[in-house]
């Protein structure tokens, strides 16, 4: 009798987390159905004897493995050097690094387009002329994006090291080589299939890179193939089509990839890693070094590229004009609901693995959970969009209600991040607190506000990560905006496409301006200042 009560009142504690959870999973299927209910099968035979379909297929495949491998290829190096090395600007370099992850798509481009184009800064400074346009700028792009990222998740697998193997290493005098291959690789090993997975996936499934860098058909992808179904031709069916297909492939990469992930297993008993050295030599001094400029040369000039229009005649009345204006309220008012809806879905996620951790047969559920939320790349947003649409339009919502579809499509994809910011904390401090908050029953709003210290300056990341992906977004905006709802980025790309480009640099800087100062106010505000020093 006392277990069936403990067993309820468990079940009781984790109803609000499970109703969000299954408020997500509603939507999403309620989404994909609205959507296929307008598919007509017996077209696809003819869709999959179509060469071109198997074209985009191949190049979707190769530029997503080209950059996921280039990306990690770089960041392990980079990774390794900042576990060890200590200089003056590291904290520095790592917002940036932060901020480049979710820096909005458009403005990243338009900073590329400056330093690689034709007449950019590497062609006329250097004579050197780049092929931006194609499979090269496309790689560009992606290692821009995504080497960063894939730096930020080796970091965490660094911090899986106990103190004491860096102390045994030490002492016994490893050099750099020997601690790589000893020490750092088995646990690299432990976070390098999700990093994988996770790039492969955003290259993957890569929309505004292909769009603007690609070069023409030769360079489309799956993505770009689905937003023209919709956008140009309103076909549902190959779009549906299209994009099955896509989620079968990432589902089939994905499955392969977590087939060979080791069991991730977390040091409850360690609050922060001690680090020790290890013996240095002039080549490893001189690899970090080589390593670390490539590093920044693939980040620092399309970023400083992007403020080069600040000087400009034109970028004062294009900060004064109305239209510029309006465009950052409703940037605003998109990414603010976005963000704090994230967050709200990644605690239901958070609050149910926590609980159902070493829970007898609930155990399996936080690993789920975790595939669950990332699954959300695997679906192009421009189709979850859509069908969000099409499913509201049954129920006599009009166009007016695309402003909430974005939103809520913003939020969702922006939801993997956001978890993988916030799970291991999680994890920690369940493993860390449980019994204690179990024998001085302790529950609810009280672990909370014992637990906020610890935890605020990862929910600030990851509401900063929120706030940018959906200040940056230029997918579903670009499917759903109207005269009335145009955001800085569909701003931006309406500019640039009628060949107003000064203006377009403008903007881009006004764009990058508001997501570095939001990616602030919200380490400050909620992260407090070790939020803003880390």
């Amino acid at each position: 009798m006392g277990q069936c009560r403990s067993s309820v009142r468990l079940f009781m504690r984790l109803l609000p987390a499970l109703i969000g959870v299954l408020l997500f999973v509603f939507i999403g299927a309620a989404s994909l159905a609205a959507l296929l209910h307008y598919m007509d099968i017996s077209q696809w035979s003819g869709y999959l004897q179509n060469a071109y379909l198997w074209r985009i297929i191949r190049f979707s495949l190769w530029q997503a493995l080209l950059s996921s491998v280039l990306s990690l290829l770089i960041a392990i190096p980079v990774a390794s050097c900042l576990s060890h090395r200590k200089f003056k600007g590291k904290n520095l370099l790592l917002q940036l690094f932060a901020v480049s992850m979710v820096v909005p798509t458009i403005v990243a481009i338009l900073g590329i387009v400056v330093v690689y184009g034709r007449s950019g800064w590497l062609a006329t400074g250097l004579g050197i002329n780049v092929p931006l346009y194609g499979l090269l700028g496309i790689l560009l792009a992606h290692v821009f994006f995504n080497m960063p990222l894939a730096v930020r998740l080796l970091l965490q697998g660094y911090n899986l090291v106990p103190s004491g193997q860096w102390r045994l290493a030490s002492q016994l005098g490893f050099s750099r080589g020997a601690s790589f291959s000893l020490i750092e690789w088995p646990y690299i090993k432990k976070v390098l299939p999700g990093a994988f997975v996770l790039v492969f996936m955003l290259c993957f499934s890569s929309f505004s890179v292909v769009l603007s860098l690609g070069g023409g058909p030769k360079s489309s992808t799956l993505e770009v193939a689905i937003y023209q179904a919709l956008r140009f031709d309103f076909d549902l069916d190959k779009a549906s089509f299209l994009s099955l297909l896509q989620v079968a492939i990432c589902t089939v990469v994905a499955m392969v990839i977590y087939k060979v992930v080791p069991k991730n297993q977390q040091d409850a008993s360690l609050l922060k890693v001690q680090s020790y050295s290890v013996r240095d030599s002039r080549v490893a001094r001189g690899f970090d070094m080589f390593i670390m400029i490539i590093a920044l040369l693939l980040v620092l000039p399309p970023f400083l590229a992007i403020f080069d229009p600040i000087f400009s005649d034109k970028f004062l009345p294009t900060l004064l004009s109305r239209a510029t204006w309006h465009a950052v309220w409703v940037s605003l008012k998109i990414a603010i609901p976005t963000a704090l809806l994230s967050l709200l879905l990644a605690g239901c996620f958070g609050g149910l693995a926590r609980k159902a951790m070493d829970q007898g047969w609930w155990s399996f559920l936080p690993s789920k959970l975790e595939h669950l939320g990332n699954m959300i790349l695997m679906v192009p947003g421009l189709v979850l969009a859509t069908g969000l649409f099409l499913w509201l339009r049954e129920f006599g919502f009009s166009l007016q209600s695309s402003y909430w579809v974005v939103v809520w499509v913003n939020a969702v994809m922006a939801l993997p991040f956001v978890l993988r910011v916030l799970m291991p904390v999680v994890y920690q401090q369940e493993k860390r607190f449980r019994n204690v908050y179990l024998s001085l029953g302790v529950y609810g709003w009280c672990r909370f506000k014992i637990e906020w210290p610890l935890i605020r300056k990862s929910v600030a990341q990851a509401v900063g990560y929120a706030l940018l992906l959906s200040l940056g977004d230029m997918g579903v905006i670009a499917l759903f905006g109207s005269q009335g709802l145009v955001s800085l980025p569909l701003y931006l790309f309406q500019l640039v496409g009628s060949y107003r480009l000064e203006e377009g640099a403008c903007i881009a800087v006004i764009l990058i301006s508001l997501c570095l100062i939001l990616f602030y106010l919200s380490t400050r505000l909620i992260g407090g200042k070790s939020g803003v020093r880390d």
